[in-house]
């Protein structure tokens, strides 16, 4: 019904529109997926069609207040890179409940995984309670660090990033004079994410650092002295890219070598030594998310490399 502008995510896209159509609305959405698979990009497209009286017309004053982030009965928390407080969220809620001019009040929260338990829990209160015509859409990278009793209150929308096949397809339709080693070289080092693809493909010194950050990623994979490697991690941490990034390219990158291993040679050493390393991959993760210093995870880890 509508152009969503969004590779892939029929069935979610449906589902939506279903909703809107049949006048089945929940009163409360989570999307939840891996980050830049366009789930805020989609929900942003469904405040602005809930909202617009002219079924999205993108001209009305409601869609260009909209666009421009200035529509009174459209609040909208984004991810900011730091946790949500409890009073940023009593400041949104307190606006839910005065007078309404268009068809909904809206609260938009991006990276709902972020709110602090004192704020989760005063959103929690709001869900069980909603003002009349009040709609909650959340996304969220995440939705195990989330409250259980704040997704038992939802409807839950699950994105997933795409299969290499599908992506590359799609990205030829976009991209037509792209070579295939690149599409090839983009589906990998995106992982099967459309928005980091699509920037990648659209700014040529990101593309040219993330191979960069592959390369030095298969060094750590091969027999180089310690110094060396701890070297590459100082590259690394001062990168202003984020740590995640470069574990989640590490680990898709031990996976494809483990799968090469066990599809020519089932009982290859190396096999002991990558699930080895996807254990210590996890585990430099979860160090990392309770914000232990990322020099020493990195040198712990590029230490089980050469082990």
């Amino acid at each position: 019904m509508y152009n969503w502008n969004i590779i892939g995510h029929k069935k979610q896209l449906e589902l939506i529109e279903h909703d809107i159509a049949s006048k089945t609305l929940a009163h409360a959405y989570l999307f939840a997926g891996p980050s830049h698979i366009g789930k805020f990009s989609i929900a942003k497209m469904f405040v602005n069609i809930l909202q617009c009286t002219n079924n999205l017309c993108h001209t009305c004053s409601t869609c260009k207040q909209i666009q421009a982030g200035s529509h009174p009965d459209t609040v909208v928390i984004d991810d900011e890179g730091t946790s949500i407080k409890i009073e940023q969220i009593r400041d949104v809620i307190g606006k839910l409940h005065m007078t309404k001019h268009a068809s909904y009040k809206i609260l938009l929260i991006n990276g709902a995984h972020k709110l602090t338990p004192e704020a989760a829990n005063c959103l929690l209160k709001t869900l069980e309670e909603p003002p009349p015509n009040t709609i909650i859409i959340m996304t969220t990278n995440n939705v195990r660090d989330m409250l259980p009793t704040i997704i038992s209150r939802v409807r839950l929308l699950k994105f997933s990033a795409y299969s290499q096949k599908f992506l590359k397809e799609k990205l030829r339709a976009l991209y037509p004079n792209t070579d295939d080693k690149t599409l090839d070289q983009v589906c990998s080092l995106s992982l099967g994410k459309s928005g980091r693809a699509i920037k990648l493909l659209e700014d040529s010194d990101l593309l040219a650092s993330y191979r960069t950050m592959y390369n030095m990623l298969c060094e750590f994979l091969e027999d180089k002295p310690i110094y060396r490697k701890f070297g590459l991690v100082e590259e690394i941490v001062s990168d202003e890219r984020d740590n995640k990034e470069f574990l989640d390219i590490f680990t898709h990158l031990v996976r494809s070598r483990l799968h090469k291993e066990l599809t020519t040679n089932s009982n290859s050493p190396k096999k002991d030594h990558y699930l080895s390393l996807l254990s210590s991959l996890e585990k430099t993760r979860t160090l990392l998310k309770r914000n232990i210093n990322a020099r020493l995870a990195l040198e712990s880890l590029a230490l089980k490399t050469s082990q």
